[in-house]
């Protein structure tokens, strides 16, 4: 009986790939746990629809839909996060010892071996495209805890909450800096007619002629003023003389108004 091909061989034989290619793919490999397919579709020497057939053509496996024969059951089988890893997506379990799961590579003896020793059956390959099986991962598994919380995709959860942590850092700030500018300068209302301040009990009023008027109750006045001037600095003159019916916010602020109504 002879020997069974090998990957690289069956695509040469096939004229898919050269000798040159595969040697080079084979260099690749040394020192990682590449598959030499994957390679092979990376390099750009075949598609991934050609590995596949050819995948198909060594193991004797015909290529099926996941859709099509996936088991609702076998949801909690497999996390999510190894699915993914491995590119693989369980289909059924025959006598609750073999667990049937559809691969893109059934030569990846690494997937297959943590499959097993995950679930404690034996893994039985079905070959699938790997764009199918991606796709019917999304549709077929939900993410759960252990999804979120594994070392393969905590950078990427971690990732995704530091930027929702900084982006409500950058809106708390905002608000805050809001209500800082609004407690210290109030409103300002501006119209064609004249500008309008208002603040701690008062109101500065200046139009277009250059009149300024005050409105409000000084802190430690009786009464409310309500008192008009031709010009801001009249107005400020008459603020400075009652500067100790203003309390130290409402004296400043009115220097303020009064500087940006110049």
């Amino acid at each position: 009986m002879s020997e069974k091909k090998r990957l690289g061989e069956l695509l040469i034989d096939a004229s898919l790939i050269t000798a040159e290619d595969l040697n080079r793919a084979l260099k690749m490999q040394v020192g990682g746990n590449r598959r030499l397919g994957r390679i092979l579709v990376k390099m750009g020497a075949i598609t991934s629809d050609q590995l596949l057939e050819t995948l198909s053509s060594q193991f004797q496996l015909p290529i099926i839909d996941p859709d099509q024969e996936h088991d609702p059951s076998t949801k909690g089988v497999l996390p999510r996060y190894l699915c993914s890893k491995y590119e693989v997506l369980p289909l059924g379990l025959e006598s609750d010892t073999i667990l049937k799961v559809a691969m893109a590579d059934p030569s990846d003896s690494e997937a297959i071996t943590d499959i097993e020793n995950f679930t404690g059956k034996a893994v039985q390959p079905c070959l699938a495209r790997q764009t199918e099986i991606h796709q019917a991962i999304k549709r077929h598994l939900r993410l759960s805890l252990s999804d979120v919380f594994n070392p393969q995709s905590y950078t990427r959860y971690a990732k995704v909450a530091s930027t929702l942590a900084l982006v409500l850092i950058l809106v708390v700030a905002g608000f805050t800096y809001r209500f800082y500018i609004q407690a210290k300068y109030g409103s300002v209302t501006r119209t064609a007619e004249a500008v309008i301040y208002k603040n701690h009990d008062l109101m500065v009023g200046i139009d277009q002629s250059g009149k300024a008027t005050l409105l409000g109750r000084g802190a430690h006045a009786n009464g409310y003023y309500s008192i008009s001037f031709d010009s801001t600095a009249s107005l400020a003159k008459f603020i400075d003389n009652k500067k100790d019916d203003l309390s130290s916010n409402q004296y400043e602020w009115t220097q303020w108004a009064l500087s940006k109504g110049h």
